[in-house]
C-alpha cells in the first residue's frame, strides 16, 4: 500500500510559498491589464470606424489561434528579445510571461466584451441619446456598464482559465507554483504528494474567483444604469 508523505509539503514550504505568490502576482496584473487592453479592443471593433474594426478584428483572430503555450515562446524569444536588444538589457522571464498572457488574454476579452455591446438594444441606446449625453458619455455611463454586468459569468471564467494558464509559464523559464512544485518533487520522489496540494491550492484560488462573480452578478443592476446617466448628465 502506497505511503503518503504530505511532510514534504512542510519542507518545501518556502518554495511553493515563493511560487505562490509569482502565480498570484502575474494572475492579478494580468487580469487588470488585460481587462483593460481588452476592453479598449472590444470597443474598436465593435464601435470604431469599419477600416479600424477590420484591423483590430485582424489582430484578435491572429492572436486567438494560436496556442498559448507556442505564444509565450513568440513573444518571450521574438518579440521580446528584439525589444531587449535594441534596449541593450537582458530579458525578463517574468515580463516576457506578463506580456505574453496580457495580450493573449485581451484578444479573448476584446470578444467577449463586444459580446456584451453587440447586446444592447436599440431602445436603450436611444434612451441613451434622449438624455442628451455625447457619445463618449453614453459610452462611459450608459455602455460600458451595461455590457460589463452582462459579461460578468464571460468574464470571471476567462480569468480563472488565467489563473490555470500561469502553469504555462514555466515553458519560459518562470518558477510559478506549478514550477515550483516539480522542482520539489524532483528533489523528494514523492511527486503525488505535492501534485494533489498544488491542486488543491489552484481549486481555492479558482473556486473563490467563482463565487466573487456570483457576489457581482446579484449586485450589478443594469437597470439603474439610465438613471445613473441622468444624474452625471
Amino acid at each position: 500500500m502506497r505511503e503518503f508523505h504530505f511532510e514534504d509539503i512542510l519542507m518545501g514550504s518556502d518554495l511553493l510559498l515563493h511560487g505562490l505568490t509569482i502565480t498570484i502576482g502575474m494572475s492579478v496584473i494580468v487580469i487588470v491589464l488585460s481587462l483593460l487592453f481588452g476592453t479598449i479592443l472590444g470597443v474598436l471593433r465593435h464601435e470604431g470606424p469599419v477600416w479600424l474594426a477590420r484591423i483590430v478584428a485582424l489582430v484578435v483572430e491572429f492572436v486567438r489561434s494560436i496556442p498559448l503555450i507556442l505564444f509565450m515562446v513568440f513573444v518571450h524569444y521574438g518579440l521580446m528579445y528584439a525589444i531587449n536588444s535594441m534596449l541593450g538589457r537582458d530579458s525578463s522571464f517574468l515580463e516576457s510571461a506578463i506580456i505574453a498572457l496580457t495580450l493573449f488574454e485581451a484578444a479573448y476579452i476584446a470578444e467577449i466584451f463586444r459580446g456584451g455591446l453587440r447586446s444592447i438594444q436599440t431602445t436603450e441606446r436611444e434612451a441613451a441619446s434622449s438624455l442628451g449625453l455625447t457619445y463618449m458619455q453614453r459610452l462611459w455611463f450608459v455602455f460600458l456598464p451595461l455590457a460589463y454586468s452582462r459579461t460578468i459569468p464571460a468574464l470571471i471564467g476567462q480569468f480563472i482559465s488565467l489563473v490555470k494558464d500561469t502553469s504555462l509559464a514555466s515553458i519560459i523559464g518562470v518558477t510559478e507554483l506549478t514550477r515550483q512544485g516539480e522542482i520539489l518533487y524532483q528533489n523528494t520522489f514523492h511527486d503525488f504528494e505535492v501534485l494533489v496540494f498544488i491542486a488543491l491550492v489552484y481549486f481555492i484560488i479558482c473556486f473563490s474567483l467563482s463565487r466573487l462573480s456570483r457576489r457581482f452578478e446579484f449586485g450589478s443592476r443594469p437597470e439603474q444604469t439610465l438613471t445613473v446617466a441622468a444624474v452625471q448628465g
